[in-house]
Parts: C-alpha cells; sequence; structure tokens
C-alpha cells in the first residue's frame, strides 16, 4: 500500500474517532441542554398555570376553560390535575405525537431525553385543591439536536477532506526525494551505481548519503581497476613508440574475422619508403614524431569516412609497414582512393624527408587463411611500390556480389524485407561449467529468390542505404517469433543507426513489451565500439528497456573498455570480450593478465563474461582459470542448424 493510501487510512481512522468523540460530547451536551431546559419550561409553566388556578373559582367549567386553554396554546404532551384524594380532576394528553419524519427512530433511541414533568401546588383558599403536572413536548428538541449533530458531521466530514487533500499535498512535498531514493535503489539493485543528490529531509538524506558512498566506492573501485587494466593492455598490445596495435594484437584481430561464420571484409597494407633513410635524414626524435603523426592521421582518417564500412582496426606490424583492417564494406575502391589523398597531403607536409606511402588494399572473406590474405595484399603493396610514388594499388575480390549495381541491392534488400525473408541460424554459446548452454547467437541470413544471402553480403549494403534499423527491428520480430514455438534463450547484435532513428527505438521497445516473459529469453548485444561514440543514447536506451527483463551486452568488448565513462551506471547483463584477445592466449602471459583483471572488474558489477570467438577447445580450462563463464566460438561447439 502506497504512503498516500496510508495517510488517507489514518486521516481517515482519526476523522472517524475525531466525529465519534465531538458526536458523543455534543450530543450528550446538547441533550442535557435540551433536558434542563425543557424541565425548567414544565416547571415555569406548571407554576404559572397553578397560580392562576388558584386564583379563581374552582367550579370545572372554569377549570377546563383554564387547562384547555394552556394546553392549546403550547407544545405540551400532557397537563394533568390530580385531586389530593388521587382522583383525575383534569387531563390534557395529546392525542398524536408531533410528526418529524427527519428524525429518524435510531437517533431517537440513541439520544433518548428524559425531562420530568413541572408540579405546582393548586389552592383553594387555605386547602390544597389538587396538583398540576405539566410535560412538554419533546420532538422540537430531538429535531433540533437532530440537525446539530448533522451540521457537526458535515463539518467534520469537510474537515477531513481538507486535512486529507493538505496531507496528501505535504506528503508529496516531504516524500519527493523519496522517489530519488528509489530510483537509486532500483538502479543500484540492477547493478547502476548511480549518484543523487542529498535531500532536505534528515532521514532521507543519511539514506542517500549512504547510498551515494556505495556507488561511489564502487565508481572510485572500478576507474581505478579500469586505469589499471588499460595500462595493462597498452603495454602488451601497442606498439611504443606510434601506439598503434602492435604485431600480434592486428594479426590476432585479422585472424578473428577470418574465424567469424560470415562476413566481408578490407585490408589496406601501407607502407613508409625508406624509412631508415628518412631516419638519416631527420635523426630519431624527429622520425618518431613523423610516425606519432602518421599514425594519429590513420587513426583519424575513417572518421570521414565510417559509413562505408562497421568498424576499423588499425595496427603497426613492423617499422616501416602499417596495417587498416575494415569490416563489412563494398566500398574498398572509394576508401583507398580517400586515404591515398589524404596520405599525399600529408607527405608534402614533410619537404625535408619527402616520404613515399604506397598502398596495397583488397578484400579478404571469413574463412580464408591469413597467410592468403598477407600474400595477396603483400603483392599489391609491392606493385605500388614499384612506381616510386605516394599511390594506391587495390584490388576488388570478383564474387556474385560485385556484379550487382547499388540500384539491384537497393531492390533486391527492399523486396526481401516486404516478403519477410529475414531468418537465422544459431551458434551456442555454453557454460564453461557443466558445459550448459548459456543461449544461442541468432546470426542474420536471408532467403530470397532461391539464394542463402549472409549477413556479411548485406550488412554493407544495408548500412550504405540507411537499412540497418529496418533489418535490426525485422530480426527481433523473426527471434520473438521463433520464441514463441522454443523458448530457449537468444542472443543477437543489433545496430547503434536503430538506437538513433526515433521510429525503430520505439518500435524495438514495443516489441520487447509486447513479448512479455519472452522478452527475458533475448540478450541484445551492441558493439563496444558504437556504444562509446553514443554512450548517453545507449544509456538511456538500457533504462527504458531494463523493465521488460531483457538482457543487454556489448559485443566485441575489450579494447576500448576503459573508455567507456560510468560503465556502472548502464545496468548492462553480460560482455562479450573480442576473439582476438584469444589467438595465442596460451603463450600471451599480457593478455592472460589483462583478461583476468577484466572478468574481475567485470563480475564486480555482477556481468557475466563471456569469450567470444574461441577458437580452439584446450582453451577452455585456461577460460575458466581466467575468470569467464561462458564461451562461444568454433573451439566451442560447431553451427547448429
Amino acid at each position: 500500500m502506497s504512503l498516500n493510501k496510508q495517510l488517507w487510512l489514518a486521516i481517515a481512522v482519526l476523522m472517524m474517532l475525531a466525529f465519534i468523540s465531538s458526536f458523543t460530547i455534543s450530543t450528550l451536551s446538547a441533550r442535557n441542554y435540551y433536558q434542563e431546559q425543557l424541565q425548567q419550561k414544565n416547571i415555569d409553566n406548571a407554576n404559572s398555570l397553578a397560580l392562576t388556578l388558584s386564583q379563581v373559582e374552582k367550579d370545572e367549567v372554569t377549570v377546563e376553560l383554564l387547562v384547555a386553554a394552556q394546553f392549546d396554546t403550547g407544545h405540551y404532551r400532557r397537563i394533568e390535575l390530580i385531586a389530593p384524594s388521587g382522583g383525575v380532576l383534569q387531563r390534557k394528553v395529546s392525542a398524536l405525537q408531533a410528526k418529524q419524519d427527519t428524525v429518524p427512530d435510531w437517533f431517537v433511541n440513541l439520544a433518548e431525553l428524559s425531562v420530568p414533568a413541572g408540579v405546582a401546588q393548586v389552592q383553594d383558599g387555605w386547602h390544597q385543591y389538587g396538583t398540576l403536572y405539566v410535560e412538554s413536548q419533546t420532538q422540537v428538541a430531538y429535531a433540533a439536536l437532530w440537525h446539530t449533530t448533522l451540521r457537526l458531521t458535515w463539518w467534520l466530514l469537510l474537515v477531513a477532506l481538507a486535512c486529507g487533500a493538505l496531507g496528501s499535498w505535504l506528503l508529496r512535498q516531504i516524500t519527493r526525494p523519496l522517489k530519488d531514493v528509489v530510483k537509486q535503489a532500483e538502479a543500484i539493485g540492477g547493478r547502476r551505481f548511480i549518484m543523487s543528490s542529498e535531500p532536505r529531509t534528515l532521514e532521507f538524506s543519511r539514506l542517500v548519503r549512504s547510498m551515494n558512498q556505495l556507488s561511489g566506492r564502487v565508481r572510485d573501485m572500478l576507474e581505478s581497476e579500469s586505469r589499471r587494466l588499460e595500462a595493462l593492455r597498452y603495454q602488451h598490445q601497442h606498439d611504443a613508440v606510434t601506439g598503434l596495435a602492435n604485431r600480434d594484437t592486428i594479426n590476432g584481430q585479422l585472424d578473428a574475422l577470418l574465424s567469424e561464420d560470415d562476413g566481408h571484409h578490407a585490408i589496406i597494407l601501407v607502407r613508409i619508403s625508406e624509412l631508415a633513410s628518412i631516419n638519416r635524414t631527420l635523426g630519431r626524435e624527429q622520425t618518431d614524431r613523423l610516425l606519432t603523426e602518421f599514425a594519429r592521421l590513420l587513426q583519424e582518417w575513417p572518421a570521414s569516412e565510417q559509413a562505408m564500412f562497421a568498424d576499423v582496426r588499425v595496427g603497426r606490424l613492423n617499422g616501416s609497414d602499417f596495417l587498416l583492417l575494415l569490416t563489412d564494406t563494398e566500398e574498398l575502391a572509394s576508401l583507398s582512393v580517400s586515404l591515398n589523398q589524404r596520405l599525399q597531403n600529408w607527405s608534402q607536409g614533410w619537404l625535408k624527408a619527402q616520404p613515399v606511402l604506397p598502398q596495397g588494399a583488397c578484400y579478404f572473406l571469413a574463412g580464408e587463411s591469413r597467410g592468403e590474405v598477407m600474400s595477396r595484399v603483400d603483392g599489391l603493396l609491392a606493385a605500388a611500390e614499384q612506381r616510386g610514388i605516394t599511390c594506391v594499388e587495390a584490388r576488388e575480390a570478383v564474387t556474385a556480389n560485385s556484379h550487382r549495381s547499388e540500384g539491384e541491392w537497393r531492390q533486391l534488400l527492399t523486396q526481401a524485407m516486404a516478403a519477410n525473408a529475414v531468418t537465422s541460424v544459431r551458434f551456442p554459446v555454453l557454460q564453461l561449467a557443466g558445459d550448459v548452454q548459456l543461449h544461442e547467437e541468432a546470426m542474420m541470413r536471408l532467403h530470397w529468390q532461391g539464394n542463402t544471402w549472409r549477413a556479411g553480403d548485406i550488412m554493407p549494403w544495408a548500412r550504405r542505404m540507411g537499412m540497418m534499423p529496418e533489418f535490426d527491428v525485422a530480426m527481433v520480430e523473426h527471434v520473438i517469433h521463433a520464441l514463441h514455438e522454443k523458448a530457449e534463450p537468444v542472443a543477437l547484435n543489433l545496430s547503434m543507426e536503430t538506437l538513433r532513428q526515433a521510429a525503430s527505438r520505439q518500435r524495438l521497445i514495443s516489441l520487447l513489451s509486447e513479448a512479455g516473459e519472452l522478452a527475458s529469453l533475448l540478450w541484445l548485444e551492441f558493439s563496444e565500439r558504437h556504444v562509446i561514440a553514443d554512450l548517453e543514447l545507449f544509456r538511456a536506451f538500457c533504462i527504458e528497456v531494463k523493465p521488460s527483463g531483457c538482457h543487454l551486452g556489448m559485443e566485441r568488448a575489450g579494447r576500448d573498455f576503459a573508455r567507456i565513462a560510468h560503465l556502472e551506471e548502464l545496468g548492462l547483463d553480460y560482455l562479450k570480450v573480442d576473439g582476438s584477445l584469444f589467438i595465442g592466449l596460451d603463450s600471451n602471459d599480457g593478455n592472460q593478465g589483462f583478461l583476468r583483471g577484466l572478468c574481475s572488474l567485470g563480475h564486480s558489477i555482477g556481468l557475466c563474461m563471456i569469450a567470444d570467438g574461441v577458437q580452439q577447445a584446450e582453451q577452455r580450462e585456461l577460460l575458466m582459470a581466467l575468470g569467464f563463464d561462458a564461451a562461444g566460438g568454433p573451439g566451442i561447439r560447431p553451427e547448429k542448424k
């Protein structure tokens, strides 16, 4: 029961007690007053009539006329003259009680008036003629008493309503900080350690202060641990001079992309020709500055072209070779030309060194080996380097997809969406302790016109045409429909484009709300990189959908984990750590230390830690030792059709 209802109930009880007390006191006081007044009237009237009768002749007619006259001029119940011998000399009794329809019988019985008759002696000379009894009607007194009680009741009811309204207003003012306290408590229960302003109410202030201290300690602990993990990760995964991913890290990221179920990615290999000669010309300090600026250019360039790919990874293979991995893209030609232009403009700023920056670029598909991909891009780089200028040699893969124009892709995707052609295949994610399935990962497929299109085939074009929200919503609808037939936990990846578009975001929230209990079987995950780019939007989405019971998480996590400000406030349920961190994990002590700390940090705020893209089944024991709760990937279990 709410405080407001309890307040009204308390006011009702108090008003009832006040009414009963006031009614009892008021009614008894009024009754006593009316009784005294009626008794005094009886006595006065009896004395007055007795005096009149004592002064007149005592013939029967005269006495009767005087008694009748008195009886008819007032409200009397009875006037009776009794002889000393006990006989009745005169008697006037009201034949009917005055009718008082407004006074209920129960009130008359409850507040009964007991008024003694007025008694006076009638003299005849020196002798007693008789005893006179005068008794007035009580109905008028009952009516007055009833109307007084009604007025009292209405006033008390009005006062009760006024007190209730005033009390409700005061309660809202007093308990307004309580809503913030409840919100903060619910947030902590949902593993979102937020801070609240302290209210002026002493008791609430002490409670909020304690909860803020808890949230503050958790936040300080997470920030401290995040800084330590980021330092450890940076030390083992980044090049000391440029700050880019080092050779092992970028190769691991390439291996992770190649091991995925599907995907159509691009690789660009850039070389600073004659770096040793540049070093002799500029000196070590200036050369390091050149490398740092070059690395910054490679990191900043993708921001201007981010609509053409899903993600980018940049690393330094050796002293002069730099590698860029662009995921889910069909725009290699445009991207390579754009990068080449940026490199030409940049190299012109180093007149003394005049660095030459040849590039090789090509597509690669999931399932290829790293040796095949690197051999292909190395050959393209060698051809570009032979020209002796900053240029690019690009090769586009000859696939069925490359023969379709943008218009044909738009028509295909639009028709497929209209025909509800979105479906999925499932891959299991297993709990490491007990080999029990945690959930299945649903990967999108498009069955249309006798062909099956993988997510890697259609996502680059869907992103380019702004259709990602439509595909995400269709995928959620497909999975929810499947849950009605088989209620098992399912995870699916969504894009931040869906959250940025108000209509699709609202549609997604409506689907989760309409799913009812089935929503608790949905595990929705977003890319860590995209979450960081739009953190406030993601935070608002988490708050909106948490009541539905669905699970929220981030995939490909780990590379930029420390950049997530106030992770504890998001209310996430799980993290899927990027598969590139598990490549060669057995012999990489640095990654082991980072992953162990990452799992410890995640568990401290209640996150389920999942190793994604695990390729070797032999790593299961090591992952358990590091603190992972579950794992998925080719090394865990083959595809489930």
